[in-house]
């Protein structure tokens, strides 16, 4: 029974006002509500964004900080690179009888190839080869510290002091692998080296020599085909496993002596074979009546066209010597 069936006819309006006032009232209340999760969603939005970009900032900062980082490393891989570069030859010896040429290309900034030419006396030169395990810097600090102790001037491994005039005699091949053997063991460097290292007499045309495991040198004859110097011993760093022997050979006009590092022959192509001892071998045979430098330039060609111009996996470097 509603207030018309009362008989009260004056309240007739008074339902629509409590139902309007009621309904105000339901409004009201869901505003604030609703505002009030509004404002919190408000609040958390803007605390999101204020993390956000606090984190924006921070990720900025450790980015900047990670640059100068990775700038500074550069820096020191270049003056590291700068300082073995200034261990290579600047320039070649002037011996009328011998011309030089090389090649060298690291597969990275700086690498654990190094060799150099240097004169011990009036008759003989010295010269070395020598391929550090691994890449980079480990390697790298290897061969500066090796090539200082083979300098011809401040070094004391290529001369041997004595009493007698000149005051010194020459240390023979094996006797400086010997030494350095002794001097760079595995366990203390965590690395291990090949090299070889000669003598040659330009006067007489004697060249003694000494291997320590290292891709064999290679002898171009004018008429016949090349030969191996093998003579030597193991790698340097196994403490005198086996000893160093040592070979003399004689050097005529027209022949071209060729070092190279292991870069060279394990050099592969797309279908992963290896450029390989052999192709070398018959590369430098087939050319070898170019002069030195266009020989090495020759050679190093074939291996690129070889690899089909991939980037190098190992260092590569080549040393020649002509007998004129």
């Amino acid at each position: 029974m509603n207030i018309e069936e009362l008989g009260f006819p004056e309240l007739k309006g008074f339902k629509l006002k409590r139902d309007m006032a009621y309904n105000v009232y339901k409004a009201a209340v869901r505003y604030r509500t609703e505002k009030k999760d509004h404002d919190l969603n408000n609040r958390v939005l803007k605390t999101i964004i204020l993390h956000f970009s606090q984190s924006q900032r921070q990720l900025a900062a450790l980015n900047r900080k990670l640059l100068a980082s990775q700038h500074e490393l550069e820096n020191d891989l270049k003056a590291a690179a700068g300082i073995q570069e200034s261990l290579l030859p600047q320039s070649a010896p002037n011996v009328k009888e011998l011309k030089f040429s090389w090649k060298f290309f690291p597969c990275q900034s700086i690498g654990g190839d190094i060799f150099n030419i240097f004169r011990l006396d009036e008759d003989h030169m010295g010269l070395y080869i020598l391929d550090v395990s691994g890449h980079g810097v480990p390697s790298a600090l290897v061969t500066v510290s090796v090539s200082q102790r083979l300098n011809a001037q401040s070094g004391m491994l290529v001369k041997k002091k004595q009493d007698d005039p000149p005051r010194y005699s020459l240390t023979s091949p094996s006797e400086v692998l010997q030494a350095l053997d002794e001097e760079y063991p595995m366990e203390r460097f965590d690395k291990y080296f090949t090299a070889v290292y000669l003598i040659i007499n330009f006067k007489t045309g004697h060249v003694t020599y000494s291997n320590a495991a290292h891709p064999a040198p290679i002898l171009l004859h004018p008429d016949g085909p090349p030969t191996l110097l093998t003579e030597g011993g193991t790698i340097v760093g196994m403490g005198g496993i086996i000893p160093f022997e040592e070979e003399t050979i004689r050097i005529r006009p027209g022949n071209k002596l060729i070092l190279y590092t292991d870069g060279m022959t394990e050099s592969r192509n797309l279908l992963g074979e290896f450029y390989g001892d052999l192709r070398l071998q018959q590369t430098l045979d087939a050319h070898k009546d170019l002069p030195i430098d266009e020989l090495l330039t020759r050679t190093h060609e074939d291996m690129m066209n070889f690899g089909e111009d991939e980037p190098l996996g190992d260092d590569v470097t080549m040393l020649g010597v002509e007998f004129v």
